[in-house]
């Protein structure tokens, strides 16, 4: 009997400590005198539920409902964990609020990396306190920059347009005051410049430079570059206008293209326009011109009637050929002539009715005249040098002006 009551408790006692959900004992079936014992086991197995479900509790991380009798011994260390649990999250909760003085240590090694995580945190709080400080000081620092400036912009002679470079609308625009048909014309320019393929090259490191021209005949050059404005993609044109400029550097370049004394081109003018002219490989004649007797006019009649010689040639070889066709003074009595789309034939004949001209202008006066020679130039020929040219010309005219110069020895005679 003793037996089967020793086997009751033991098998009760294992299924406490190793069965999820283990049965009660039926104390009636123990013998009076280990019933006792059996209450005890029957409170032990209350103590182990309850441990089981706090311990299940607290792993899950839940701190607040379930919580153990105060006589449940199993529990205490538990408790004591729970207890540190609570003031751990509270202590969380504050390191969360920005108080990193928060220090743990009632938990060993964890205090540890707590201790460690909150110094990394309150160190990292002082590092961005202080490039915020240092951000906000230069905000300010860029704030007054940019209302300079503001300032020095609004009081800019240039003209300065921001356009979206999503919408093209204006964003902002120094001036005002202007002319609002000129604002709505220079605005359409920037807006169709912005179209154009060209645009899309500039960028934050590069500019483009431009030139525009408006109804009313002035001329602008406008710096376009990109930018943010506010937050938004934009252009900005600085626009500046040049109309003065622009005729000082036609003067300026008329004046270093022109021939003072006759007003037709000099030296330099021929070579470029020449030049120009040569590449678009057309049928064209160059003739070389030599004045006669400009040195004898000079000696026996003054440099002021030597003058007038020079211009009246200029005039009249000006006179007798095309707007296209090419005329300059390349030195002090020798004159050149480009004849565009023209064959040799013409260009002679052209020549002798002007030297007739010449000479029966004169005739009475002073002697006059001049010497020619002309070089056909076939069309579609390429890589032409036109100082080789010139020396052909040059050549022909020396040819005329020795036969000229027999004649008038002949003359004299």
């Amino acid at each position: 009997m003793e037996d089967k009551n020793c086997e009751l408790l033991f098998e009760y006692l294992r299924s406490i400590l190793y069965d999820p959900s283990p049965e009660k004992l039926d104390i009636s079936q123990l013998e009076p005198q280990f019933q006792k014992l059996g209450k005890g086991f029957r409170y032990l197995d209350k103590a182990v539920r309850e441990m089981k479900e706090y311990s299940a509790a607290l792993s899950k991380g839940i701190l607040s409902g379930f919580y153990p009798g105060r006589d449940n011994f199993l529990c205490e260390n538990l408790k004591n964990l729970h207890a540190n649990l609570n003031h751990l999250t509270w202590q969380a909760k504050q390191v969360a609020n920005g108080d990193y003085s928060q220090t743990v240590s009632y938990l060993g090694e964890f205090s540890d990396a707590f201790n460690t995580m909150t110094e990394q945190l309150r160190e990292r709080e002082m590092r961005l306190k202080e490039e915020t400080e240092k951000e906000k000081a230069r905000v300010t620092m860029l704030e007054s920059y940019n209302e300079l400036l503001m300032e020095l912009i609004c009081f800019s002679e240039e003209k300065i347009m921001v356009l979206s470079a999503d919408t093209h609308e204006i964003l902002y625009c120094n001036h005002t005051e202007y002319d609002r048909l000129q604002e709505k014309e220079l605005y359409e320019m920037c807006a169709a410049m912005e179209k154009e393929q060209e645009c899309q090259k500039v960028s934050e490191t590069s500019d483009r430079i431009w030139e525009a021209k408006d109804s009313h005949e002035r001329d602008y050059r406008i710096t376009t570059g990109w930018m943010l404005w506010q937050g938004q993609r934009a252009y900005v044109h600085i626009i500046r206008e040049v109309t003065e400029e622009k005729k000082r550097e036609e003067e300026l370049e008329d004046q270093a293209y022109t021939d003072i004394l006759t007003g037709i081109g000099n030296r330099f003018y021929f070579r470029v326009k020449a030049g120009e002219m040569l590449k678009r490989s057309d049928k064209m004649v160059l003739c070389y011109c030599d004045l006669d007797h400009l040195k004898y006019i000079n000696d026996q009649f003054g440099h002021a009637k030597g003058d007038q010689y020079l211009k009246r040639f200029a005039d009249l070889i000006r006179g007798n050929i095309r707007e296209g066709d090419i005329f300059a003074r390349i030195g002090g009595d020798e004159f050149c002539i480009l004849f565009g789309k023209c064959s040799k034939e013409v260009a002679e004949k052209k020549m002798l009715a002007i030297q007739q001209l010449f000479e029966t202008d004169w005739e009475g006066v002073c002697p006059s005249g001049f010497s020619y020679g002309c070089v056909e130039i076939a069309e579609g020929t390429k890589s032409i040098r036109l100082e080789g040219i010139l020396q052909k010309a040059d050549a022909e005219m020396y040819q005329q002006k020795r036969i000229r110069k027999a004649e008038y020895m002949k003359l004299l005679k």
